[in-house]
């Protein structure tokens, strides 16, 4: 069943779409639950799915992330990124641009710290850095036994503006948005 229909006025869509993100970010079968990251390294775009964690009060969408990952060396050379959601089971794709901060050892990642349970802290407790050629499967598992925040980062993206594509049986819907004083400004465009 789509989220979105040719009945929904231009206003309503933001309402419907960050509705249907905090249902990702909060329910772990859900297709909004992973997201599809594009940076640019070199001048190319380098796209990688990530865990979707949390949709901010103010609507900014939280992902965790090891501070010695590539994709924080390439958002620090560009300051804009591409962040594009698709739900298969509903045909809703959402793709935001936006602009970014990272955090790192401040208090926005003491407080999610506390609750990466178990071997998830592993994953930004790896003794070599993500993507360091190694000899065997095993050295990409070595992990720092003291299992601190130390490379635990998050990266707090700001949407500037938005597109959205619902597809349905009974009439495809398509809309482009931008961010103006904290509201979303947005007009119909064919699908």
């Amino acid at each position: 069943m789509a989220i979105i229909s040719p009945n929904n006025n231009i206003d309503e869509i933001p309402n419907l779409v960050f509705l249907e993100l905090s249902n990702g970010a909060s329910k772990k079968k859900h297709p909004f639950k992973n997201v599809v990251l594009t940076t640019i390294n070199e001048n190319k775009p380098k796209s990688r799915w990530v865990v979707f964690r949390k949709l901010s009060l103010e609507k900014n969408l939280l992902i965790y992330t090891d501070f010695r990952s590539k994709k924080i060396q390439e958002l620090r050379k560009n300051l804009k990124c591409g962040l594009l959601f698709y739900n298969n089971k509903q045909g809703l794709q959402v793709h935001f641009n936006a602009s970014y901060k990272i955090h790192h050892n401040n208090e926005l990642t003491k407080k999610y710290w506390q609750g990466i349970a178990g071997s998830s802290s592993e994953n930004y407790t790896t003794f070599y850095p993500p993507s360091t050629p190694i000899n065997t499967i095993n050295d990409g598992h070595k992990i720092d036994k003291n299992l601190s925040d130390r490379y635990f980062s998050i990266i707090e993206f700001y949407p500037s503006d938005m597109s959205v594509l619902q597809l349905s049986r009974g009439g495809h819907v398509r809309a482009n948005f931008i961010k103006v004083d904290n509201k979303w400004k947005g007009s119909f465009i064919v699908p």
